[in-house]
């Protein structure tokens, strides 16, 4: 191509146009390869620079003092511009800013994030580095405008030549999709296609991208080993072998970079070993540095092995499944001895996951030629056309993801209610990703899964996961947690809304898309292809016509339902904080003589929701009785299969409306929530868990292993093992390796008021400002709610960029991983967080040096959870309310001290630790650590001097 680009780039003071003003801008002109020309110039904002900015760019304050205003250099930048296509990174950020001072641009513009995750959809790096890195494109001093515009003019050219080495015939599909579109891509992908014509010197092949696509899957990639066959003879592991692994001349130290002989480690390592052996369950808190992960994996590898048995591992966060797979059980295949115990049987390790992470090649397939896409739906198509030429695994983790696209994913991933399973074609031909990955499970050792898959298959009777009897629960911590989420229900409006739309949704004019319209364009029959018979299509049609009207009627009664229900919500609830009400909807609530409203609505949703299945009902039985006709038709099972899926999906949306209004359950716990900007929503949730997880968990398999470093309250395991259930189960406590005493001091200020007493914010920001300034940073601190966050970050930002010192704040100031990149990689920064941030952090060296809790973290009282739970109790504070906070408050202290080097300073804001009789418990529950009391005046100097200190 010869057409002339403008790589275009601004550096800001912020990232609203309406509040921020523009510092820096950068415009390549360039055609080709060859630059033409450069617009570059510094521009006064007229207002100081935040600390931020200047350390992310480099730019000082006297930089722009006396560079020319915006206002002086427009008229050239606009000229400059004129007439060429834009290219940039993220450009709307960038016309958004000219546009706002009085640049209107009208020029086709190409984003280079978007044209990536299209052309290179599996990176995890969407960045400009990022895709610099990847693309091969020389490094430049990012967060410049010149140089950023450079690299982006590079990285735009790089993404070209992926587009134009795509077969054509994908080519081609891209432009049918995006055919008729405002979107600039669709013009470089009709370019990009005439150029393929031109340059095409023998006749186009002739098969269409998806036959391309999916008979290639029968050849990629190495087909699944056979199922596992247990031994019937078990045979035990020798723990003195084991034992040996560990010691300082052994395979792991001689292999492993970093390790080191902990006592800790094989004492769990022996006690897991010998859960195994015997049989039995086990309960193991296992503190930071241990190294658990190691100490459960070797026996369950070797267990395994000896027995050709699965082992599965469970864990509750992505990132710790991540590095089992990918680098501890890697490590350990290269440390061990792991001869093949027999057949040439070497260890296999999977990672399994729930089937909606998976794509299904038959709905990609019928949703490609869907009439009425959305540009979300045809943008994630475009990628998805990208990425099938190399996915082995079809696992959406490959992928980068939007919020809009998570909800465009739901129309082409695997799901329980509409697989055709074995009278699939992709499964016929062994193509079928959600099949191969369960067949990588059935032939594997090692299984690692989340939580939320291991109780989704417990709730499903094993329908997921292959047979086995030994499990590890590693994160146990958040079983409860998790079951309970599991094993309850949400009901939104837009949950009904995206049931209603997958039967007809009108997208403009007389189109409609969803099952209606395909059913009756079926019921005639394609080009070429006999429809259903005459006779047949009269009756069905007239269904089709009554559910069509149908779906009308369910739309003004949801409507209603779910106005009444916000009413009642606004009248019977107190506000809570970031404006949400919360109800719980308790016999109390539903004696009020308004609920009988909400009743009614509910029942008159749930009868027009029925009268769908009704009619589904008669299409079902119709297409499968002995008149039918259709059998024999394209596209017969894929639509009586969806027919499946809907009545499941209303029978299971009646279910939930019924119980949560008009039938609740005496064991289960019902609320709503709304408020402004939030709709309203229904929730449930079961009230003990126990029972459930001893059914359907523990007392089905032989051995469990459940392990955190956070179990235990008080020095015993009674809290955990009420709230699972466990009644029969070893246990097994081993303290971290570090040297707390000398390595860690505690101080609590006594001088600052109790929570939401008067004056103890302002104590609380001015203890901060001090702490941190004493420290130059290198400071987490824990919030216990996203308010409180927010109430004490403005207060702080200001006073400590006048030090230098960087001040991130969750929700405010990027995502959790880029605050924690940003935490990790800065000398001096302060980092606010809530929820997440109390464990998960792992930050090791000087740059996590304090840790403050600002409140102890009880639960909310009226947390419809808590609250129910609460009353199952004799005494709810010292039962279930005071060991619960104690076991938050000991996964906070976890984030502080990471390695044997480190030195820190816990500080606790929350004078209660020390003026009430539960305070003890908060302390008993950490490692004994150097304890000092004082004034806020005098803990600035205190902690800085520990942190000074020799140790």
């Amino acid at each position: 191509m010869s057409e002339t680009y403008i790589s275009l780039d601004l550096e800001t003071t912020g990232v609203k146009p309406e509040n921020d003003e523009i510092i820096e801008v950068a415009a390549v002109k360039f055609q080709d390869a060859k630059v033409i020309d450069t617009f570059h110039t510094l521009v006064n904002p007229h207002v100081p620079l935040s600390h931020q900015i200047q350390e992310l760019t480099g730019i000082r304050q006297a930089d722009v003092d006396y560079a020319p205003p915006f206002t002086a250099i427009a008229g050239q930048l606009a000229s400059f511009i004129a007439g060429h296509s834009l290219v940039g990174q993220r450009i709307s950020f960038d016309v958004d800013f000219l546009s706002h001072n009085g640049i209107k641009l009208f020029t086709p513009a190409y984003d280079t994030f978007e044209l990536a995750i299209i052309f290179l959809p599996q990176l995890s790096d969407y960045s400009l580095a990022g895709l610099a890195q990847k693309l091969a494109v020389p490094p430049f001093r990012w967060h410049r405008a010149l140089p950023d515009a450079l690299a982006t003019k590079d990285v735009f050219l790089a993404l070209l030549k992926q587009a134009r080495e795509l077969p054509l015939s994908v080519i081609a599909e891209m432009v049918a999709l995006t055919l008729g579109r405002e979107w600039s891509l669709g013009r470089l992908l009709l370019d990009i296609q005439e150029e393929k014509l031109r340059d095409l010197s023998s006749p186009v092949e002739g098969r269409a991208a998806s036959e391309e696509t999916d008979s290639d899957f029968l050849s990629r990639g190495q087909m699944p080993d056979e199922p596992l066959v247990p031994h019937r003879e078990k045979r035990v592991l020798d723990i003195n072998e084991l034992t040996a692994f560990f010691q300082p001349q052994g395979p792991l130290a001689c292999s492993l970079a970093g390790f080191e002989y902990r006592p800790q480690q094989i004492r769990m390592m022996q006690a897991v070993a010998e859960a195994l052996n015997s049989g039995q369950h086990l309960l193991a808190e296992a503190g930071t540095g241990t190294g658990k992960s190691i100490a459960y994996l070797l026996p369950a590898i070797f267990y395994a092995l000896q027995n050709s048995d699965h082992v599965v591992v469970s864990t509750n966060t992505i990132n710790l499944q991540e590095q089992l797979i990918t680098k501890d059980i890697s490590d350990l295949l290269q440390a061990l001895p792991l001869e093949p115990m027999s057949n040439d049987v070497h260890l296999r390790a999977v990672q399994v996951k729930g089937r909606r992470n998976y794509l299904c090649l038959r709905r990609h397939a019928a949703f490609r030629r869907s009439e009425g896409l959305s540009l979300d739906e045809v943008k994630l198509l475009l990628r998805l056309l990208v990425w099938l030429r190399s996915t082995t695994s079809g696992d959406k983790a490959e992928l980068y993801f939007s919020g809009a696209e998570e909800v465009v994913w739901n129309r082409v991933c695997a799901q329980v209610d509409n697989c055709l399973a074995g009278q699939c074609s992709y499964h016929k031909r062994d193509a079928c990703f959600l099949f191969r990955a369960r067949r990588r499970a059935a032939g594997a050792h090692i299984i690692v899964v989340n939580h939320a898959l291991l109780l989704s298959d417990m709730a499903s009777n094993n329908r997921v996961l292959p047979e086995y009897k030994y499990l590890v629960i590693d994160e146990a911590h958040h079983l409860e947690e998790e079951a309970t989420q599991q094993l309850g229900f949400k009901l939104t409006r837009d949950d009904i809304i995206d049931y209603l739309n997958r039967l007809s949704e009108p997208v403009g004019g007389q189109r409609e898309t969803g099952f209606l319209p395909v059913f009756r364009n079926w019921l005639r029959g394609s080009p070429g292809e006999i429809g259903v018979a005459p006779a047949m299509q009269g009756p069905l049609l007239s269904t089709a016509a009554e559910l069509s009207d149908k779906v009308k009627a369910v739309r003004t009664h949801l409507s209603r339902f779910f106005d009444v229900l916000s009413g009642f919500l606004y009248h019977h609830s107190e506000e809570q904080g970031d404006y949400e009400r919360r109800l719980r909807l308790t016999r109390g609530v539903r004696s009020q003589p308004a609920w009988s409203e909400v009743e009614i609505a509910a029942e008159d949703l749930r009868l027009t929701l029925a009268d769908i299945d009704s009619g589904l009902s008669k299409l079902q039985s119709r297409l499968e009785g002995p008149d039918s006709s259709g059998a024999g038709i394209s596209g017969y099972d894929d639509l009586m299969q969806e027919l499946a899926y809907l009545r499941h999906s209303n029978v299971e949306l009646c279910r939930q409306i019924d119980s949560a209004v008009s039938n609740p359950k005496g064991d289960t716990i019902y609320w709503a929530t709304g408020g402004q900007g939030s709709p309203s929503t229904l929730y449930a949730a079961p009230l003990t868990v126990s029972q459930l997880l001893d059914q359907g968990l523990f007392s089905t398999k032989d051995s469990i292993i459940l392990t955190s470093a956070t179990l235990s309250t008080e020095g015993t395991f009674e809290f955990i093992k009420e709230r699972l259930g466990l009644a029969y189960v070893n246990e097994l406590l081993v303290d971290a390796p570090f040297d707390y005493l000398r390595s860690t001091m505690i101080y609590i200020p006594q001088d600052i008021p109790e929570p939401d007493r008067p004056g103890y914010q302002q104590a609380v920001e001015s203890a901060l400002i001090k702490l941190c300034s004493a420290t130059k940073g290198r400071t987490l601190v824990l919030f216990t709610s996203h308010a409180a966050l927010r109430a004490t970050h403005a207060p702080l930002r200001g006073p400590l960029q006048v030090e230098g010192i960087n001040v991130l704040a969750q929700g405010i100031d990027g995502s959790p991983k880029q605050l924690l990149t940003s935490f990790r990689t800065s000398s001096k920064a302060v980092l606010l967080g809530t929820s997440s941030f109390w464990e998960g952090v792992d930050v090791v060296g000087e740059a996590l040096s304090v840790l403050v809790i600002v409140r102890l973290p009880f639960s909310v009282p009226t947390d419809p959870i808590f609250a129910a739970r609460s009353e199952m109790f004799e005494d709810p504070f010292n039962q279930y309310a005071l060991p619960q906070a104690a076991l938050r408050f000991k996964q906070g202290f976890g984030r502080l001290i990471r390695s044997k080097t480190d030195r820190g300073a816990l500080v606790v804001l929350d004078s209660r630790i020390r003026s009430k009789p539960y305070g003890v418990a908060f302390v008993d529950s950490l490692p004994l650590c150097a304890m000092r009391f004082g004034s806020s005046q005098d803990m600035p100097q205190e902690v800085a001097a520990w942190l000074a200190a020799e140790r």
